[in-house]
């Protein structure tokens, strides 16, 4: 038999193996139940995982149900009432009241176009953004500098053409762009705001964006889609030092996590 915590360590490895679940527990019994009030189950992947609430058809309408949920690839949590009647292949007569938390283990992505200094100082600042963070540069691992840490927690992705990775990101993702090529950068803007990212922003002078405005424009760009754009980045515009800039751009990231939605 299992213990009586080892529905925790379950939720543990399923999270390890990013496989979404549903912890389904039993909260209240009216009358006659197959399992008691505290009784718990997990459901992945349409199956179950771990542990049971009484087996027969009121287990398999619970495992229904947690499916259904998550197939909206959202954290919810919900509590449903289940008559124990003949009509659901329930004799027991009673009622039980199940709820239902889903687990997607989804996180939002946080992209920087570039692996320099300051693009280096955020991903630094990884844990407490609580995100996916990926930084994406045209260099060789080698050719990058400052020379990137042997040990990190984000993901470095090295490609011929860094625009071209915008096709696979989620509108919900935040996108950075600080390459070591001003060319690149507004190649990789001008990609960015044909989509709705939750945040698109360009390191760079106020000059800068000037310049960067009139060439989007001249491209046929509307103000609309222009304006998409946070350029200088960052919640304090006085420092160039790239920690304080790193830290300025991240206190924005987390305003905009809080404003859009709370990663999970």
């Amino acid at each position: 038999m299992n213990h009586p915590q080892a529905w925790i360590e379950t939720l543990s490895e399923l999270r390890a193996d990013g496989r979404p679940c549903a912890l389904v527990v039993v909260t209240g019994v009216e009358g006659s139940g197959p399992r008691e009030s505290g009784a718990r189950m997990i459901v992945a992947d349409g199956e179950l995982v771990w542990g049971t609430i009484g087996g027969g058809r009121l287990e398999l309408q619970a495992i229904e149900h947690a499916g259904e949920l998550l197939k909206l690839k959202r954290a919810l949590a919900e509590t449903v009432a289940y008559p124990l009647s003949e009509k659901v292949g329930q004799c027991c007569g009673g009622e039980v009241t199940l709820f239902f938390e889903t687990f997607p283990w989804s996180r939002r992505k946080i992209v920087v176009f570039g692996a320099g200094h300051v693009a280096q100082a955020i991903a630094g600042l990884h844990a407490y953004l609580q995100t996916d963070l990926v930084l994406i540069d045209s260099r060789d691992e080698p050719g990058i500098r400052p020379e990137l840490p042997k040990q990190r927690s984000w993901q470095l992705l090295c490609v011929d053409h860094p625009e071209e990775e915008l096709d696979a990101l989620a509108d919900d993702a935040l996108v950075l762009v600080m390459t070591h090529d001003h060319a690149l950068d507004l190649e990789i803007v001008a990609k960015a705001v044909k989509r709705d990212f939750a945040y698109v922003g360009l390191i760079g002078s106020d000059r800068k964006w000037e310049r960067f405005q009139k060439r989007l424009a001249q491209r046929g760009f509307t103000a609309a889609q222009i304006a998409k754009v946070t350029c200088p980045i960052g919640v304090s515009k006085h420092s160039k030092e790239p920690t304080a800039i790193a830290i300025s751009t991240a206190a924005e990231l987390l305003d905009v996590l809080a404003r859009t939605g709370t990663p999970r």
